[in-house]
């Protein structure tokens, strides 16, 4: 008997499995792009405040006011997007993101003055926070548990790539490209990025959540090869059956209260502020800074940058291709030790005066292209991997929002306070940056469990919400 086929000439069970996995990939792929705005906002601004001082006339505490303004604005879109992304939907609360993208960029490309700047700064910074909390989130609650690192690895992927671009459009377009423009610009991805949406799926885990186990049902049959379909399904069934799987998710103040989930969010939190504390924003936001200080001339000065934009890109790409094959725990432990050892290493630049020598210039810029690389393979991305395994179904939301919301307010102290800290002397702060980078890795030691390969479902006690 002749087995159908398809168009292609493969059999259509063939067929069919392959088609489930490009719309699985299909739909990561399109909400890891909303990341692509984090990483643009956060970086062209450096080069757009060239422009916009001298024409606004502004003062040092507005310019720094200016780039501290998006991410003020993060801290309350992080912690409000884990309720809108419970309420709505993952899905939803990203097609919202993206439309706020929209409007903060055409109202920075026309502002009149410096009032209006920031306040598209702030929106923008309401959909750069909704971006951080909710796209980690849908990512992992897509994704198979076995490549769940690779698909999760996406977001910081895609945040490297805005950062890289922006770099891109600072470097070559400094003297002829207009600030409006170049802040402008974001709102055609977005508006892009939001069409896309429209034709993607919610994510399983938050329609069983909300007790619509059909539309649950059939989005896993079109994103999951049959077995593994029916596989997921069951878990997620068994697990609301037990009661796991609540049809009204916990509040902040209940995740707070709750003893059973109190640690793992305390433990969770702090995980997230120590991607900063590591030292890395003000490496994204100040390395021509640095460079210049050590020596490096201006123009060449921001070629590195480019340069350190290109290795986060290249080092991101691998982590998706190892971080389910080594694990959550390897990574991170070894990231920590190099980015300590980079970190001190650029400190002892300062303490021993080796400002302006080759040997100060050589070892700062290997230092710090480590310190880009290490921590695009482990820290980077891994962090925003393992945030939604560290909670349960009804308490994910409300608890990665929590904890990127107090990320964010850490990035918006150091982004604030590195400028004064570094221009006082740079020993001591590269000298917090090294030792915290090694405490880091006590921490995840002691405190983070190994989620890889395992579902999430598995990863928690259905009745307690707990940890295993």
């Amino acid at each position: 008997m002749k087995r159908a086929t398809s168009l292609r000439g493969e059999p259509l069970r063939e067929a069919d499995e392959r088609g489930r996995r490009r719309r699985q990939r299909g739909a990561s792929a399109v909400a890891a792009l909303a990341a692509v705005l984090v990483g643009y906002d956060m970086g062209v601004i450096s080069g757009a405040l060239l422009f916009i001082t001298p024409e606004f006339r502004l003062s040092s505490l507005q310019s720094g006011v200016v780039v501290t303004a998006l991410l003020v604005g993060a801290v309350v879109g992080a912690t409000a997007a884990g309720w809108v992304a419970q309420a709505i939907g993952r899905r939803a609360a990203l097609l919202i993101t993206c439309l706020v993208y929209v409007v903060s960029s055409v109202l920075m490309a026309v502002a009149p003055g410096y009032a209006w700047l920031l306040v598209g700064r702030v929106l923008a910074g309401l959909a750069v926070g909704s971006t951080q909390s909710t796209v980690p989130t849908y990512l992992s609650e897509l994704a198979p548990a076995e490549t769940r690192g690779r698909h999760g690895s996406g977001n910081q992927l895609m945040i490297a790539t805005g950062i890289l671009v922006s770099a891109i459009i600072n470097y070559f377009f400094s003297s002829e490209l207009s600030w409006r423009w170049s802040l402008g610009l974001a709102a055609i991805p977005a508006a892009l990025i939001a069409l896309a949406l429209l034709r993607q799926p919610e994510t399983p885990r938050w329609l069983m959540l909300r007790g619509r186990s059909e539309d649950a049902r059939r989005v896993l049959d079109a994103l999951l090869p049959a077995e593994e379909a029916q596989r997921a399904f069951d878990e997620l069934d068994a697990t609301h059956r037990r009661g796991g799987i609540e049809a009204s998710s916990l509040t902040w103040r209940a995740l707070l209260r709750s003893r059973a989930l109190r640690r793992g969010l305390v433990v969770a939190t702090i995980f997230a502020m120590a991607q900063q504390l590591v030292g890395i924003n003000s490496i994204v936001y100040y390395a021509p800074t640095i460079l210049t200080k050590v020596g490096f001339g201006t123009q060449a000065a921001l070629i590195n940058t480019v340069g350190f934009g290109v290795l986060s890109v290249v080092m991101t790409l691998l982590c998706g291709y190892v971080v389910d094959r080594v694990g959550r725990r390897p990574l991170l432990i070894g990231g920590s030790i190099v980015l300590g050892v980079a970190m001190l290493s650029v400190c002892a630049v300062f303490f021993f005066d080796l400002l302006g020598t080759f040997a100060g210039q050589s070892i700062s810029l290997a230092m710090l292209s480590i310190f880009k690389a290490a921590y695009s393979l482990t820290w980077g991305p891994v962090v925003w991997i393992m945030l939604p395994e560290l909670f349960p179904l009804r308490a994910r939301a409300s608890g990665v929002s929590l904890a990127t919301g107090a990320q964010i307010l850490v990035t918006v102290l150091l982004t604030l306070y590195f400028p004064t800290l570094i221009a006082h002397g740079a020993t001591g702060i590269f000298l917090f940056f090294g030792l915290f980078g090694l405490a880091a890795a006590v921490f995840v030691a002691r405190l983070l469990p190994e989620t890889s390969r395992q579902s999430l479902e598995s990863l928690h006690a259905p009745e307690t919400g707990q940890s295993r």
